[in-house]
Order: C-alpha cells, then sequence, then structure tokens
C-alpha cells in the first residue's frame, strides 16, 4: 500500500477548520476517505474573513490568491459552486508603488522602466548590474532576508525594494528573517543557478522548453471575497465540519487518537481516529487538552512569533483622493520613517468593492516593524493612518466607510534559527505516530502555499 492508499483508508481528524484544514479535508473526501472537522469558532475559514456592508467589500485577512499551478486551479474548480463565482484582478492591478521621499513611484515592470525610473538612484541601478557576478552565499550559512538583499542587489534596493516587499508580505523584520525559510524559492535560486537574474533567464529557457500545458497567471478573488473559498469548502464537506465545538479531551492509544467534545447543543461525542492534522496556528498547540508530557512538547512551538497587526478598510468619495490609486498597492520602506506597511487599493484591484463614486483603501499597521502602532481602539489606528494617507496620496475628505480588524496575532515569523522549529516539528511527529502538524507556520504563509500543502499530503 503506497502512501496515498493509507492516507484514503485511514479515518483522519482534522483539528481547525481554516483554510489549511479545509483544503486536506477536501483532498480526503475527494479520496473516499473518512474525515471529521473540528472548529471551536463559529465560523470556519480562519483568517479569510470578508465584510460586506452595502456595495462596500472589505478582506479582514488575505486579498487574494496568486494563481499560478494548473494543480490549484483543478483544485479550486473541483469545489462545488465556486467556480462561478471567481473573478479575476483588473488590469490596473499590475502596477505596484513604493514610497520614495514621501511619494509613490510606480514599481518598474520591465527593463526601459527599470532605468528611466526615479524609485533607485543612478548608482542604485548601476549596483543592480553587477547581481549576476555575486557568488552565492554557502551552504552552509544561513542568511536573513537582508544580508541576502544587500549582498546581491546592494544597500539602495533593500531599502527600497526588498525592505518593503517583505513588510508588505510579513509585516516582518528583513533582518530577522531567515532566507532559506520565508523565501525559498530565492535561496534556490541563488544556490542552484548563481544569483536571480541567472536563474530567472534558466527559468525562462525551461518554460519555452516545456512544450506541456501551462497555468495561465493571475490573480483571483471571489464575488463575495475571499471568505467565499472556506465558505464553499465547508459546504460541500457537510455533516463532516463541525463548528462552535468545544474540544474536551485528546488521547493517545497505541496508533489512535480518540477526541472528545461537546458540541454547541451540549452533546458530547467521541471518536478514534487513525490520524489527527492539527492546522490551528503554532502558538494554540499547547491549549488544547493533550497530556501534560505532549503539551509541554508543543510549548517549543511557541518560539514562532506572531506580531499584532491592525487592518483598517476606509471608503472616500472618489473625489477626495488626488491619487489615481490606479494599482494593487503601495508599500512603505522602513527608512521613510512612517507609521503604516501600507496600502492595499482592493477597488482597484477588483470590480464591485466600493460604491460608484467612491474607492476602497485597506491600510496594514504593526508588523515586527512597529508593534506598539497596531491596537484595537478604531479611533486610535484613524488618528495614526488618516494623516499617513493625507500626506502619501493626497486625502482630504473624511471616511465613507470604516472597518477594522485587529489581529493580535497575526502572521508567524519564519526567523533565523527556524531549522529548530521545524526539527521539534518532525521529532513530535515521529514520537506521536499519527500526528500530524500542519498550518502557514510550516509550509508557508500564503493562501497559494496552504493549498499546495494540502495537495501534497
Amino acid at each position: 500500500m503506497n502512501a496515498s492508499d493509507h492516507h484514503s483508508a485511514a479515518k483522519t481528524c482534522i483539528i481547525g477548520a481554516g483554510i489549511s484544514g479545509l483544503a486536506r479535508a477536501w483532498q480526503l473526501k475527494q479520496r473516499g476517505a473518512s474525515c471529521t472537522v473540528l472548529e471551536q469558532s463559529a465560523l470556519p475559514g480562519g483568517a479569510l474573513r470578508s465584510h460586506r456592508q452595502g456595495d462596500y467589500l472589505a478582506e479582514e485577512g488575505p486579498n487574494s490568491i496568486l494563481l499560478n499551478s494548473l494543480e490549484i486551479e483543478a483544485f479550486l474548480d473541483s469545489i462545488p459552486g465556486l467556480n462561478s463565482s471567481m473573478i479575476e484582478a483588473l488590469p490596473e492591478a499590475n502596477k505596484r508603488f513604493i514610497v520614495r521621499g514621501g511619494k509613490p513611484h510606480e514599481v518598474p515592470m520591465g527593463p526601459i522602466s527599470a532605468i528611466t525610473t526615479p524609485l533607485w538612484s543612478f548608482f542604485g541601478k548601476l549596483r543592480l548590474l553587477k547581481e549576476p557576478f555575486v557568488k552565492a552565499a554557502s551552504a552552509k550559512v544561513e542568511e536573513s532576508v537582508a544580508d541576502f538583499a544587500r549582498r546581491r542587489f546592494g544597500d539602495e534596493l533593500y531599502r527600497y525594494a526588498i525592505n518593503p516587499l517583505v513588510g508588505g508580505i510579513y509585516a516582518g523584520d528583513p533582518e530577522k528573517l531567515s532566507l532559506p525559510h520565508a523565501f525559498p524559492k530565492l535561496h534556490a535560486l541563488d544556490q542552484n543557478y548563481g544569483g536571480l537574474i541567472r536563474g530567472g533567464i534558466a527559468k525562462m529557457r525551461a518554460a519555452r522548453a516545456n512544450t506541456g500545458p501551462r497555468p495561465r497567471k493571475r490573480i483571483i478573488s471571489f464575488k463575495n471575497g475571499m471568505a467565499e473559498l472556506p465558505e464553499k469548502l465547508a459546504a460541500a464537506l457537510g455533516e463532516s465540519v463541525h463548528t462552535a465545538v468545544s474540544i474536551c479531551s485528546i488521547r493517545q492509544s497505541e496508533e489512535q487518537w480518540t477526541v472528545t467534545w461537546s458540541s454547541p447543543d451540549g452533546t458530547t461525542i467521541e471518536d478514534s481516529f487513525d490520524r489527527l492534522i492539527l492546522t490551528v496556528p503554532a502558538h494554540r498547540l499547547s491549549h488544547l487538552p493533550f497530556n501534560a508530557a505532549l503539551q509541554g512538547e508543543l510549548r517549543r512551538l511557541y518560539a514562532i512569533d506572531y506580531p499584532p497587526v491592525s487592518v483598517l478598510s476606509l471608503g472616500f468619495k472618489r473625489a477626495d483622493v488626488a491619487h489615481p490609486i490606479d494599482g494593487f498597492g503601495v508599500l512603505v520602506p522602513e527608512c521613510e520613517g512612517r507609521k503604516i506597511l501600507g496600502v492595499l487599493f482592493p477597488s482597484s484591484i477588483f470590480a464591485q468593492r466600493a460604491p460608484k463614486g467612491e474607492v476602497l483603501l485597506t491600510v496594514f499597521v504593526g508588523g515586527e516593524r512597529q508593534p506598539e502602532c497596531a491596537t484595537a481602539d478604531t479611533k486610535t489606528l484613524q488618528r495614526t493612518v488618516l494623516p499617513e494617507l493625507k500626506q502619501l496620496l493626497g486625502i482630504t475628505g473624511e471616511p465613507t466607510f470604516v472597518h477594522h480588524k485587529h489581529w493580535d496575532k497575526a502572521i508567524p515569523q519564519y526567523k533565523l534559527g527556524y531549522a529548530a522549529q521545524l526539527a521539534d516539528m518532525e521529532r513530535i511527529e515521529q514520537d506521536h505516530p499519527g500526528l500530524h502538524l500542519a498550518g502557514n507556520y510550516r509550509t508557508g504563509i500564503s493562501v497559494t502555499y496552504c493549498l499546495e500543502a494540502a495537495l501534497k499530503q
């Protein structure tokens, strides 16, 4: 029996109905396997939350999916009712902006614009030409993202390209993030090809030589927001998903796991499983009702940091915003000394995100850079954000719409030394047969990475 056959035959319990848990459950159901999903919250979806108010649609977590895989396309197509709700990003979403000198500048998307852009100085552009001749780092050295960027591109492009990018993706500190774990594809280009430009050229040649079917790379969401993905998955899984449950105990006996939980109506249910997959965040693992020894082992994963992030969605009259907001959004480099990480332009990315004559902006505050700026108090957050928007985007009017989501623990940080946490995960799984740890703290933080991990189970 191969691994796939074994997983199909095994009876599985998944704790956590975020996208990682639901995607794994759907894969198992597609194979005809028995699966039970337990979620302590009233709604499935985890960080995938969408808020509709009139014609405004705000995202509290991930705002889109980068679709660049035939496997992911097939997975999404397999979910009943999802395909008809899928929408693609508008053409203007191809533009990105980075702040320099207090003004948003368009990020160059080609060689000509890279030469003419005011975002980088003449010497910064000249330093970029050196990149193909910079040697790869030693495979024995774990570089930070900042050290990698400075080595390959120089300090200026680190400050005005990589630093804001990391702030936008991880809300993280590039000086602390591990390159091989936080950006494994960049690390592979450095190790395998001796640089990003060399690696990019090699990848393009390989793609041209590939005569098989290729995915059409695009950014997608859904008519009613990202929350439609977990909602449709949960509906397709039907009675396999149990929400608003209270898990009373989890016991291991030989190679089985016995889970006892209470349903919302107070009914107590007990069942035994061959596999137990935990997809809750790392900081919640030791709160599960295991015995003291296993709780102690899981507590080691508390070393994975989750900084706070506040997400503030604001609507404005279009006439009150001087900037054309004709792009995906604007990122703010740390060296600019601002109090925000960046701003997305949701109504420019997807249709029907704001009423006619109005625009929607989503601002991110806090993270590793300035955790003290993240707050659950909406008024305080507005006092931080509105002056920034006025200076950067020329906003003059008052918001017509406000929605605030504060994540006390937001995005897991793949910091230097992260290999130790991975080793802890593997050791825990080896010592407890049938137990599996999964989620964005292990296989990548994006929705795409979570789906890819589910397909590989």
